[in-house]
Parts: structure tokens; sequence; C-alpha cells
């Protein structure tokens, strides 16, 4: 299908991400950058490059009224709009992977996005131009505000690749999370990013749990989240943490992270069955559901090798064969599964 595609982003001291930028984003029909008050040369960098910009003053800073802002500047007759931030970049083929699955009717695309190498997330940063603002100051979540029919798209394919800049964060992420459980106290998503966010920030964690507590407490929220919920209540009350760890494997059942600390909590405990058990359910999760609230460890070769220590112990070669596989399937370079496979494929199996 042939589409009429618009991007647009916000700019503040971006000049040495823009070349990238730039280059990655050629092939759409449109293009605005708003700027919101650069002191370097950015906005000059991006118009030696044929990129028109605009500029905004958005006070008090919150970042919904600064990605609407940049979307207004994009022109009527488009048929699909994109938000790509500076420190982003699209992958090569992204228009015409885009063009294979847009049908007329649809209003938005998830796709894949790499915000660290190896840490892939599904992302909505592609909408129909017309009938979506964002909302939420911090953390902001695209709201189809003309209550139109929604139908979403699901393109299975790496689209974003971000690089942030080492040490970058936002340090009114706390303060403006504040503003939008104020402003949305019955947003599930709103109260998860706060709740996380007081951990970050390092608050005492009588204040963390409340909050964790209250969360957990409203409806809403998807089995991701409150599986991290309960990972944290598990972590800020030890005495409790196997009943937290346990729920939060009832919530998600297919990620890996829960059983992964429960096999971890029976190897200190000396407890190898038990670890064996668990690590059996953690090496079982396919890396592809990795999101925002995963924990990627859990998705690299840790559970596996928790598993073929425990089956080492148990004198069980078959299963730490097992688990050897396992964890070389997802680290192929690893010197000592590499040896340890060695070893035992020489050995009896039983």
């Amino acid at each position: 299908m042939s589409l009429h595609i618009g991007i647009y982003a916000l700019a503040k001291n971006e000049a040495v991400n823009v070349p990238r930028w730039e280059e990655s984003c050629r092939e759409a029909d449109a293009r605005i950058v708003t700027d919101t008050g650069s002191t370097d040369v950015t906005v000059a960098e991006l118009e030696a490059r044929g990129v028109p910009t605009r500029t905004a003053s958005i006070l008090p800073w919150r970042w919904d009224d600064a990605h609407n802002a940049a979307m207004q500047g994009l022109p009527e007759g488009l048929d699909v709009a994109i938000r790509l931030d500076l420190d982003e970049a699209l992958t090569p083929g992204w228009r015409e992977a885009l063009e294979a699955v847009w049908t007329d009717g649809a209003t938005r695309c998830r796709c894949r996005y790499e915000w660290a190498p190896g840490e892939v997330i599904w992302c909505d940063r592609i909408h129909a131009r017309s009938g979506f603002r964002w909302r939420l100051a911090t953390h902001e979540w695209l709201h189809a505000w003309d209550g139109a029919p929604q139908r979403e798209l699901d393109l299975d394919k790496l689209l974003f690749v971000q690089r942030r800049r080492e040490g970058k964060k936002w340090s009114h992420d706390l303060s403006l999370l504040e503003v939008a459980v104020r402003e949305y106290p019955n947003d599930a998503r709103a109260a998860w990013y706060l709740s996380r966010e007081l951990g970050f920030a390092g608050r005492p964690a009588d204040e963390q749990t409340a909050s964790w507590d209250r969360y957990l407490a409203m409806p809403g929220g998807n089995p991701h989240e409150r599986a991290f919920a309960l990972r944290q209540l598990a972590k800020l009350r030890p005495a409790e943490a196997r009943r937290y760890l346990t729920l939060a494997t009832l919530e998600s059942p297919a990620e890996p992270e829960a059983y992964l600390a429960l096999a971890y909590d029976c190897q200190q405990k000396a407890d190898p069955a038990g670890a064996l058990y668990w690590a059996g359910f953690a090496v079982q999760a396919p890396p592809q559901l990795c999101n925002h609230a995963s924990d990627y460890p859990a998705y690299g070769a840790l559970p596996a090798e928790i598993g073929l220590q425990a089956a080492i112990q148990l004198g069980r070669a078959a299963e730490a064969l097992h688990f050897c596989r396992a964890g070389l399937a997802r680290n192929p370079e690893h010197a000592e599964l590499l040896d340890l496979h060695a070893d035992l494929t020489a050995q009896p199996q039983r």
C-alpha cells in the first residue's frame, strides 16, 4: 500500500545525533523537528540537511505537551505519522516494511524497538496522522482522543534503534510522574511508572512498598507490569519473597524473572533440587517476550547456568547437558559452557 508518511521530533542540543537521524528517515514524505531551546548548532545542522524546523516553548515542561506540539507541525493530508526522537534512527527498509502491513482503516502499528544493544521491546510510535494525542506529563502514551474505533497492527520487525548518550537521564521524571498521577489517579500505567521511579530515586522502602501496594490494588495494568511490581515487593519484603515471586509467576507465567529469582534463592539455601526445578521454567522463556518491565539477565545464559550447577550437584548428567545447551543457545560464545558441553557430551548420559 502506498502511504504518505510524516516524521516528527523534538530537539534540544542534539546536534551530534542529527546526521544519523536525518539519514535514517530520508524516505519520509515530510519531516519536521520542533526545537525547544537548543544552544548548540542543532537547528543549523537540520536545516543544512533540508529538514524544516520550528520552535516551541513548553512551560511548564511536560512531555505530552511537547510531543503534541511537534506533531502539530506535520502537514495535513498525511496517512501515517511517526514519532522519531533525535537519539533514535529507523532501520533500513523501514518504509517498505510498513507499507507491506498497513491497510485501510489501520490506526496504529507496533514494531520492534532496540533501546540498548541487544535489548528489544515493542513500541507504538507509528500511528494515523489524525485522531491521536500524547497523554501524561512523562512516560507519555498515545491516546485516541476522537473515540474512533481502533485497529492496531503488529509488525514483527526491528524498525527503531535508540542510542542515548551514556549517563543521560531526565532529572525531572519523578516530579512529572507525581503530576501525572495527580491528574490521572486511576491510570495504572502512571502509577506503575511512579512506583518504579521511587526505587530509582532511592526513596525509603516503606514509601516504595506503599506505592506498589496501591498500584496492585488498582484495576488495569498489564501482566508484565504487575509481575514486575510483585518482584519489587519480593525485594522490599524479603520475609515474604517466595510468596510474591510465586504470585509473579502466576501473573505472567511465560516470563523468566520470577522463576530465576526462585532458582537463585534455592541455590543460596543449598537446595539444588529446588534450583533445578525453577531454572527449568526460566530457560523456557523466549527472548522476544522482552518488554519495558524485563530484567534482561533473565533472558541470557544465567538461568541455564544455575540449572546446570544444580544438575551437576545432583549427578544428573542428562539434565546438565540440557541446561548447557540452553545456555549456549542464548550465548554461543560462553567459554565455560563450551568446555562443559565438550565434557558432558563425552560422558555416558543417564
